[in-house]
């Protein structure tokens, strides 16, 4: 069980599969029903952060997608996303996270949530290109400060390393 978790708990139905995008990434879009976008800019640590306009859940990211792109397992990777039940548990357990990779500064606040269902497609993804890859960490990106786009956390030592700090929820105005 996820240390992230705390008595504030929801289950998220996102209301649909993750699909491929033009950018090689595969994304769990999650209905604005299911989880509205924040509604205000936020301040914090003395950034201003944007919030991002539609959520979602990067579930293989630009370079893994690359990858499984090339060996010609666009399809079966989708496929292996239709049969998985993609529901989650947003895990109230926020993170400010920095990337000054490029010469440039890039600064996201994320949600960690649960989903059984990316362990089980990685080990899929394993099987079919030959290699387990690592698991990402399960996130949402609330806000974003220096590219709209957020950060990349490909894996868990990625994610340490771009952490600056936890966030509270009062931070957040969510109490």
């Amino acid at each position: 069980m996820s240390t992230h978790r705390n008595a504030g708990t929801r289950r998220v139905d996102p209301g649909s599969v993750p699909g491929w995008t033009g950018a090689g990434t595969l994304l769990l879009p999650i209905a604005p029903a299911a989880w509205p976008v924040p509604a205000t800019p936020l301040s914090l640590d003395g950034i201003a952060f944007v919030p991002k306009r539609e959520l979602h859940v990067t579930v293989v990211g630009r370079a893994l997608g690359a990858e499984l792109v090339k060996a010609g397992l666009r399809d079966a990777v989708a496929s292996a996303c239709a049969p998985l039940d993609w529901r989650f548990v947003r895990c109230e357990g926020w993170l400010r996270l920095q990337d000054r990779s490029g010469g440039r500064r890039r600064d996201s606040i994320i949600e960690r949530i649960e989903l059984p269902a990316l362990g089980i497609l990685y080990a899929t993804l394993g099987a079919l290109h030959g290699r387990p890859p690592p698991v990402p960490p399960a996130h949402v990106t609330l806000y974003t400060a220096g590219d709209e786009h957020g950060i990349g956390v490909p894996d868990a030592t990625v994610l340490a390393r771009r952490t600056v700090r936890r966030i509270d929820a009062g931070e957040l105005g969510t109490r």
